[in-house]
């Protein structure tokens, strides 16, 4: 497929840092207190090793007048805003003034003309969809935004990962995963719309995960489980100031109410009741195991690749490693394990293409095509 400019030179650099064993995004909004700030083009997240984390942004400019000085300024800013460890801007620009430029600002410099070699002409969506069509797709179920917002849950996802702490960033995309694992198992007939999004979340899920144990990498597995725990929990930033702050209130309860510690009590165990409900067992302990811990990066990147595969049977294909965090979270959110993982709707499909002389993988079924779950 034929890249189309500007987002086409997205797709192209994020292609080239994916290939570098980064987890690459492409059009992340960063938020403040749920407003929007601004947006990064593609946004970076490696693992080098069991404590090593890499973040980068990478701003993307393919215009005639890309005004790469302004660009390097604002990659250099928003690397600082948000902590990152690297700021690429890639640009159409090839002025030597403006490398050296670049380097002064520590800021690495991507040419449109060097991302063209790289690629050799190979088409990079050949086997992927741009996020353009994702969004396209997802699209073609009308009642999207009217069913939960389907685009806005990504959207919020991506954010999430970006803008938030780890711990509050894996809850908000396990909350998309959940949207979307829901509908996978309730809406047969957008199940590969809805399977597109559980694996993105999850994806997202992964990373935020990965970048919680960050911190914990050379904490011995009890440690590890108590703070996965308590992390996903309460959802802060792994401080334990949500729990601090419950047993703050507690306390002003017990000795500034009357029968204040029989209501104080009554409180705890009710909160205790609530929190137990999240099961965040089930997250601490899969996770607290390292072996288990170190697929994180390479499931993320394998799911977001599912998530924009072109066939239907590329988007199920998951490894064992996959299908078993998949698993997990489903067990977590309470979710049918079999509307994410069984194959069911490919065959439905092609039962329905034998039948149908022109039924496309993409396309929507015949209305009398009553195979399967429906989808195909």
């Amino acid at each position: 497929m034929a890249l189309a400019k500007g987002a086409g030179l997205e797709e192209l650099a994020r292609a080239y840092f994916a290939r570098q064993g980064f987890v690459a995004i492409r059009s992340v909004s960063i938020q403040f207190e749920e407003e929007e700030v601004t947006d990064v083009d593609v946004w970076l997240y490696g693992r080098q090793g069991g404590g090593v984390r890499t973040r980068a942004l990478v701003d993307v400019k393919d215009k005639k007048s890309p005004k790469a000085f302004e660009r390097i300024m604002w990659a250099r800013g928003m690397q600082l805003a948000l902590n990152c460890d690297r700021a690429v801007v890639a640009t159409t620009d090839t002025n030597t003034k403006v490398t050296r430029f670049a380097q002064q600002q520590k800021v690495a410099l991507l040419t449109a003309a060097y991302l063209r070699n790289w690629s050799g002409g190979d088409d990079v969506l050949k086997e992927r969809l741009s996020l353009e069509e994702l969004t396209s797709s997802i699209q073609s179920y009308t009642g999207h935004k009217q069913d939960g917002d389907w685009l806005k849950q990504i959207a919020a996802a991506k954010s999430a990962v970006v803008s938030l702490a780890p711990y509050p960033a894996f809850n908000k995309a396990i909350a998309s995963f959940r949207f979307f694992a829901e509908r996978a198992a309730t809406r047969p007939q957008h199940r590969e719309q809805a399977l597109r999004g559980a694996f993105l979340s999850a994806a997202l899920a992964c990373m935020a995960l990965d970048a919680a144990l960050e911190k914990l990498s050379f904490e011995e597995p009890k440690a590890r489980y108590n703070l996965l725990y308590s992390g996903v929990t309460y959802g802060d930033a792994g401080d334990n100031r949500v729990q601090s702050s419950i047993d703050t209130v507690l306390s002003v309860i017990s000795r500034g109410v009357k029968n204040g510690p029989a209501l104080a009590r009554q409180t705890s165990d009710a909160l205790e009741e609530m929190f137990a409900g999240v099961r965040a067992e089930i997250i601490a302990e899969f996770f607290a195991k390292e072996q288990n811990a170190a697929h994180l990066v390479p499931v993320a990147r394998e799911l977001e690749g599912r998530a924009h595969a072109r066939s239907r049977e590329s988007l199920i294909g998951l490894s064992v490693e996959a299908k078993s965090i998949i698993g997990v979270f489903a067990d977590f959110v309470g979710a049918k394990r079999t509307a994410l993982l069984s194959s069911e709707f490919v065959a439905a499909a092609s039962t329905c293409a034998r039948q149908y002389e022109g039924c496309h993988w993409l396309a929507a079924a015949p209305a009398d095509c009553g195979q399967g779950d429906g989808s195909g």
